[in-house]
């Protein structure tokens, strides 16, 4: 595919992919198609539309979607709590006892208006009502219309660690217009982004090149150049998705960098957004690469490069947090096969290593405590580093 090649899509015009999954969803995709929205809900059978999306978003475009669907159709809105907070059993209860209390049946259709937590929340109501009733997405941020909408994976938090408790269940489609994006805080925007340097690392080497020459730390961008990144995020990861449709087998190198970053968000309960904590869980697991002889410097010198340099998230690893700590973190992540932490490692860039056959490596354990003493070492050194630049 020619990376660099531009998408000629006019404002208004509607691009129709399919997430490419075993159970596909239509996905709609394109700047300012907010207009066709109605047209293509008018193609469905319901009784009631549940809107659901947190506050800010909903002042912020959301009202303006609301009142457009509720001159057609019978619609009710609902808020829940903002990011991951929603993402917890008494959240989960309380939505769903809600809608029970408010007549949702079988024939109504949810509608998630948000970012990948509003969108979790709703799916995994959606999988539970009577063992699974329709929902809609229509995420707002660049993670949530680049990637976590291309699955099906629906889930909470529980008290040790992210997305313990979930299902797969699929929308009846989804609907991305990156005219959402132009106002999103830069921090979030880079959290979407950097799983397009994921990508890029795990399975295209010739992707990272066209990041390379799109990015720029400042995030400057038109709406053209927005929509053509965040358009070439999402077919960079359906290449992904192709091979393993049902996400439980080649499709686990999505997860390069997240058992790191997993147990780093975790720790800091809300402070650091998963975007920030995958980008340092890439840089470890680059270093921990480089030590199993894996990648050379010059691989590890290039995930600094465009992490940090041209995609601008140079946050540096909590001090509060120490090797002992994410160590226990890891144990609990959800990728668990068995007694041993297991990680995707790549195998040279944009390749994965695969020994064991499941695209997952075991580690002696002292091995990665290593790596992650010296990063962390390293880190601190980074942040008195900080700490003496005058203000």
């Amino acid at each position: 595919m020619d990376w660099c090649q531009p998408v000629q899509l006019k404002p208004g015009q509607v691009i129709k992919l399919s997430t490419e999954l075993e159970k596909p969803s239509p996905f709609y995709f394109g700047h300012e198609i907010q207009k066709h929205l109605v047209a293509e809900l008018s193609n469905y059978t319901f009784d009631q539309l549940f809107f659901f999306t947190e506050k800010h978003l909903f002042e912020l475009y959301g009202k303006e979607l609301y009142e457009q669907l509720s001159e057609k159709f019978n619609c009710i809105l609902e808020f829940v709590p903002t990011g991951e907070a929603s993402k917890y059993f008494p959240i989960l209860e309380q939505v769903c006892e809600n809608l029970i209390a408010k007549n949702v049946s079988k024939k109504s259709i949810l509608l998630s208006f948000g970012g990948g937590a509003v969108g979790n929340i709703v799916g995994l109501v959606a999988g539970l009502i009577y063992r699974g009733i329709r929902f809609i997405e229509i995420p707002t941020s660049m993670t949530g219309q680049t990637d976590s909408t291309l699955s099906n994976k629906q889930a909470i938090n529980g008290r040790t660690g992210k997305n313990h408790f979930g299902l797969y269940h699929s929308p009846i489609f989804i609907w991305a217009d990156t005219k959402y994006l132009k106002s999103e805080p830069h921090s979030s925007k880079r959290s979407g982004i950097i799983e397009g340097i994921k990508n890029g690392l795990i399975s295209d080497r010739t992707f990272l090149d066209y990041l390379e020459t799109a990015l720029n730390p400042e995030l400057n961008f038109s709406d053209d150049q927005l929509t053509d990144l965040a358009y070439k995020i999402i077919l960079s990861k359906l290449e992904i998705i192709k091979e393993d449709p049902s996400e439980k087998h080649y499709g686990i190198v999505l997860e390069y960098g997240h058992t790191f970053g997993h147990a780093i968000e975790w720790l800091e309960k809300g402070n650091f957004s998963h975007g920030q904590a995958v980008s340092i869980g890439m840089k470890i697991a680059a270093e921990l690469g480089k030590e199993m002889g894996l990648l050379s410097q010059k691989d590890v010198d290039l995930h600094y490069y465009l992490i940090e340099d041209k995609l601008g998230f140079n946050d540096p690893l909590p001090a509060t947090i120490t090797t002992q700590q994410l160590m226990d973190a890891m144990i609990a992540d959800n990728k668990k096969t068995g007694r041993d932490i297991r990680f995707v490692l790549l195998n040279g860039l944009g390749k994965c290593y695969n020994p064991e056959g499941d695209y997952l490596a075991t580690v002696d354990l002292q091995l990665v405590r290593k790596v992650v003493n010296n990063f962390i070492e390293n880190e601190r050194e980074r942040l008195r580093s900080f700490e003496c630049i005058p203000s």
